[in-house]
């Protein structure tokens, strides 16, 4: 009975072995970016759960890694999973690290949305939603961000609760970096770029899709130098610092999504990818 016994956790064990990952997240604040290191021969995919929901991170067949988000919200405790088809194979209970975001008050001239305006706010969400879920083949080698401007000075971080005109409304969803007018702004990594127009509140936007789920943003651009389909390299000059859309000044806002959930930028230009 007892060889019995040892024999099914020798065997039980084994299969762990057989798909072991390794789990690489360097911090615990909302928006942290993390990964799981698989064997790129299975499709795999990471879910998140916390706060009475779930987020899921898709993974690309023949990849090694599967990217995911700490998702902005959670608190206290939520559980990491990481699934080989239907199997999971990894689970986790992790605690949310505290971090205390800023309110950030801004004053602009208001128009109502309402009509063709409405529509077109609509329409262009869907369309950031639609390509912020694409989750394509890996497109870059270099396991570091390239800052997307030469000097990062932060005027509003990621996660800042914005007040505009003197109500609430939405989440700062990226990082403002201020900057003169004419500035380059440069590609975080190598990828396709899968938007460059004007956009109604983020004016001359650029969105780069860099495989895995990953995609970076740009917008309030004074000038787009790139157009859509168009591979870049890292490091690339994609458009020039502007105040276009919903701005007050001359800055670039900056974005990182994975599988449309938003990571901060600030964390991530930290780690490598």
């Amino acid at each position: 009975m007892l060889r019995v016994l040892f024999l099914l956790l020798f065997l039980a064990s084994a299969a762990v072995a057989k798909t072991s990952a390794s789990l690489y997240l360097p911090y615990r604040y909302p928006g942290s970016l993390g990964y799981f290191k698989v064997n790129p021969k299975a499709p795999y995919k990471v879910v998140v759960s916390g706060a009475g929901r779930s987020w899921v991170f898709k993974g690309v067949e023949g990849s090694s890694k599967v990217y995911f988000v700490v998702p902005y919200g959670l608190k206290g405790r939520f559980k990491l999973s990481l699934y080989r088809g239907r199997r999971e194979v990894f689970s986790r209970v992790l605690r949310v690290s505290p971090k205390r975001f800023r309110v950030s008050r801004i004053w602009v001239k208001t128009r109502p949305l309402k009509g063709a305006l409405l529509r077109r706010v609509i329409r262009e969400n869907r369309l950031l939603r639609r390509i912020f879920s694409q989750v394509t083949p890996k497109k870059f080698r270099s396991s570091k961000l390239h800052p997307p401007l030469p000097r990062l000075v932060v005027s509003t971080p990621f996660g800042a609760k914005r007040i505009i005109n003197g109500k609430k409304r939405s989440i700062h969803w990226g990082t403002d970096f201020r900057a003169k007018r004419g500035t380059p702004v440069y590609a975080a990594l190598s990828g396709r770029v899968v938007l460059a127009r004007k956009l109604y509140f983020t004016g001359n936007t650029v969105v780069i899709d860099h495989g895995l789920g990953i995609h970076t943003l740009y917008a309030h651009l004074s000038r787009i130098t790139v157009k859509e389909g168009q591979f870049v390299k890292r490091g690339q000059v994609v458009g020039r610092v502007g105040s276009t859309g919903r701005s007050t000044g001359p800055h670039l806002h900056f974005g990182f999504y994975v599988d449309d959930v938003k990571a901060d930028p600030m964390l991530v230009l930290k780690e490598r990818l």
